[in-house]
């Protein structure tokens, strides 16, 4: 929202009467301030997008930006998901940080093994496993270790991961 605001000439040394400055509400710091005047939050903001810019750039891999395009990724991450029952396997074993035990919203098919370290292994199902965007994070980071995301997916290839889900639940039960 724009608002005009009236400044008397002799403010700015000027040989009218009036100035006309354009007022705007800042969509970064949330005060109103003349448009053209630096604002720090802005500038923050400004920075954070460059930086993030650059690391997309950097990290690029054209390579496998086509390859999560194809179809064979598309039935592969679908077979994932079908296989993982639509639940993120982090939060069904509890791991730290799960808020809901079936979780089913935000739920992405992550790689074990990164594309860029060994793309060979990319429709692999040993290396694949359904976590929700929380879980996601946390692998990407390292909190969860590969080792702990390794057993995830075999138990889940071989169908155990339920019955340890359930006999966890039995176990707080009582």
């Amino acid at each position: 929202m724009k608002v005009s605001f009236l400044r008397r000439a002799s403010d700015k040394g000027c040989p009218f009467w009036l100035v006309v400055t354009m007022l705007k509400s800042c969509q970064y710091c949330g005060r109103i301030h003349d448009e053209r005047a630096e604002c720090k939050k802005r500038d923050e903001a400004k920075a954070r997008r460059d930086r993030f810019n650059d690391y997309t750039r950097r990290s690029r891999n054209e390579k496998v930006d086509r390859f999560r395009h194809t179809g064979n990724w598309t039935r592969m991450r679908e077979h994932i998901l079908h296989r993982d029952r639509r639940l993120c396997l982090c939060c069904l074993m509890e791991l730290p940080g799960t808020q809901t035990k079936y979780e089913t919203r935000d739920l992405s098919v992550h790689h074990i093994v990164p594309l860029a370290e060994d793309f060979e292994r990319r429709l692999d199902e040993t290396n694949l496993l359904t976590v929700c965007a929380y879980h996601h994070e946390a692998c990407e980071a390292g909190a969860i270790g590969r080792e702990t995301q390794r057993q995830l997916a075999e138990k889940s290839i071989d169908g155990t991961i339920l019955r340890d889900a359930a006999n966890i639940s039995a176990d707080t039960r009582g």
